[in-house]
């Protein structure tokens, strides 16, 4: 355990801070080891699990099939029943570790398109487009480069990647073999390469980047990277065990302002003093039920859990998650015989719990829009079902703006924002999942990446330590159904494409007898899954329209009160969140040190 982690928490609660970050994850270590290079400001952080730096399933690029899931690495978080999903109850896993999600999951580091991040100016956001956090992305990354004969464009580092920042990233060096049939068979659909995916447009087949040093197949979560370069200085101590319970403010304002918070630790209450600002940087779960157990949502909710109603909030609203369907395929005897991993360099060597075993993790992916993946009357039927939906007086102001940008995505002939992702495991053992016979199957999951039905997390309970209501909603629109239907048939038309199609030998999941959309639709309620990146939830936005925090990350109502994670995006993104999330962290710090 580095010297400034401690599990004392009478020692830690007893010292003053200027700053008291609650949430030791992605954004909570990047944003603390940013502030503690002012040596004048004391840095406090609350982490409710342990230091498992050392852990060779977190250290391991190998080894996020087990953190993802594993108990001691998580919430063990689950969605309520979802209604439009056959009733569903889905497990949304969060990590509750030194490094949070960063040191549990897949590793992806992808970044949306540009239109994405300039859609937050147009939601009331100035400060937050493409081209304002282009820095911040490059603050985070240090990027190496590769060349490999898989996928031109990673032999070097473009104008919009990082060298110096702290963590570390870098490419697969071992690929399945059935990777070039695929990108082959993209290719006869016109699907090109995309050399240049952190450059403002993600569209296209890329080869995915991966926190993860390539010299030593380890995982960069924010641990290891943000508090390792932080550990020598006296100025920054994080807590763990501590289950922040409340928000404690003083009243002596018209706004509130923040003055610590209160913890417990095994069964003990502590409370922790923060001078200057308090920082919720607790994740697109927890923070919002921080939020409410302290006074802070909508009054109805709070006043049925007896909890006094200090700020009126949609805070828990406009929870949004990527969607994903699960497929897989039969290989035929000739694919079989051949799976295989090929190195991208001729002296590549494959060494377990490196990147032999990183699964999809990182590698050639296509990003594409719905318009590209649909028939003409498809993409007009959707565009049929948003203005269904605009037309709507029960919209919220803030979904009216939210859809008006999808439609516009939608409908534009030329759109770079990522709608559809089709992965492609990297490995055999990933490519496809053992038969009964010992037979693999190429695995291609498909993702909805910009969803409309938009969920919620609240507490069902005034006791902190329960967890929160979670309520995806997912399905709750015809739209995401139907988008997913058409996922599945654009799969299913790469896999009868060109080289691909001499490797497979039929639909696995869903069963081959799903033949109609209905039968389609069928399986999918059944059968859809998330990919774990929830957003929204606190969302940047102007307060007249449903926004829970202002541009400079400040909750409306309070002084003094922040929050930096996930859960301020409040549209979702065509992407996998972490390398925003580190982003948004490193603007923070620049926001907070500007405002002291």
């Amino acid at each position: 355990m580095p010297s400034n982690v401690t599990s004392d928490a009478y020692l830690f609660a007893k010292k003053s801070y200027d700053i008291l970050v609650v949430g030791g994850g992605t954004a909570g270590l990047a944003l603390a080891s940013r502030l503690s290079e002012t040596p004048e400001l004391y840095i406090g952080v609350l982490e409710a699990g342990q230091d498992l730096s050392a852990d060779p399933f977190v250290k391991s690029a190998g080894g996020w099939l087990t953190t993802a899931y594993g108990p001691a690495y998580n919430w063990g978080l689950e969605t309520l029943p979802q209604t439009a999903a056959a009733g569903q109850k889905m497990s949304v896993p969060r990590g509750k570790l030194i490094g949070g999600c960063s040191a549990m999951n897949a590793m992806m580091w992808t970044r949306a398109s540009k239109p994405e991040y300039d859609a937050l100016v147009t939601m009331g956001n100035p400060g937050w487009s493409f081209d304002d956090l282009v820095p911040y992305f490059k603050k985070s990354q240090s990027h190496t480069p590769q060349d490999n004969k898989i996928l031109p464009g990673t032999a070097t580092v473009t104008a919009y990647e990082g060298l110096e920042g702290p963590v570390k990233t870098s490419y697969n060096t071992w690929y399945s073999s059935l990777i070039n049939p695929f990108i082959k068979s993209l290719a006869e659909l016109s699907f090109k390469v995309n050399a240049n995916p952190n450059g403002g447009d993600l569209t296209g087949l890329i080869n995915c980047q991966r926190a993860v040093d390539i010299a030593t197949g380890t995982r960069q979560h924010s641990g290891v990277t943000y508090l390792d370069r932080a550990t020598e200085r006296p100025n920054i101590s994080v807590l763990v065990g501590a289950y922040a319970t409340k928000i404690l403010f003083s009243n002596n304002t018209e706004e509130l302002v923040a003055t610590g918070v209160e913890i417990d630790v095994d069964g003990v209450k502590y409370v922790v003093n923060a001078n200057k600002e308090v920082i919720l940087s607790a994740g697109a779960y927890k923070t919002p039920q921080l939020l409410e157990l302290s006074g802070i949502g909508k009054e109805s909710i709070l006043k049925k859990y007896g909890i006094i109603p200090r700020v009126d909030l949609p805070v828990g609203e406009n929870y949004q998650d990527h969607l994903m369907v699960n497929m897989n395929f039969g290989l035929t005897s000739d694919a079989q015989s051949a799976l295989n991993v090929i190195p991208v360099t001729s002296d590549a060597k494959p060494e377990p719990g490196k990147d032999a075993q990183s699964t999809v993790t990182g590698g050639p992916f296509l990003f594409t829009t719905l318009k590209a993946a649909t028939s003409c009357e498809q993409h007009a039927a959707l565009l049929n079902l948003l203005d269904s939906y605009l037309a709507s007086q029960t919209l919220t102001p803030l979904e009216r703006v939210q859809f008006q940008i999808q439609r516009q995505w939608l409908a534009s002939p030329d759109s770079t924002v990522a709608e559809v992702e089709v992965m492609f495991a990297n490995l055999p053992g990933a490519a496809g999942l053992p038969l009964p016979d010992g037979q693999m199957t190429a695995w291609l999951p498909g993702a909805h990446l910009h969803p409309v039905s938009r969920g919620s997390v609240h507490i069902a309970s005034s006791d902190p330590l329960a967890s929160p209501a979670i309520d995806p909603k997912y399905l709750s629109r015809d739209y995401d159904l139907h988008a997913l239907t058409h996922v599945v048939r654009f799969i299913q038309k790469i896999t009868k494409t060109g080289p691909l199609a001499c490797q497979i030998s039929g639909s696995l999941v869903p069963p081959a007898d799903a033949e109609t959309d209905e039968q389609l639709r069928t399986y999918i309620k059944s059968n859809i899954a998330t990919v774990f990146h929830p957003i929204g939830t606190a969302a940047m936005a102007p307060r007249e329209i449903g926004g829970v925090v202002d541009p400079s990350l400040r909750v409306y109502g309070t002084k003094n009160l922040r929050v930096v994670d996930a859960s301020v995006i409040p549209l979702q993104l065509g992407a996998t969140p972490m390398s925003t999330v580190y982003a948004i962290a490193e603007k923070a710090a620049d926001i907070i040190m500007a405002a002291l």
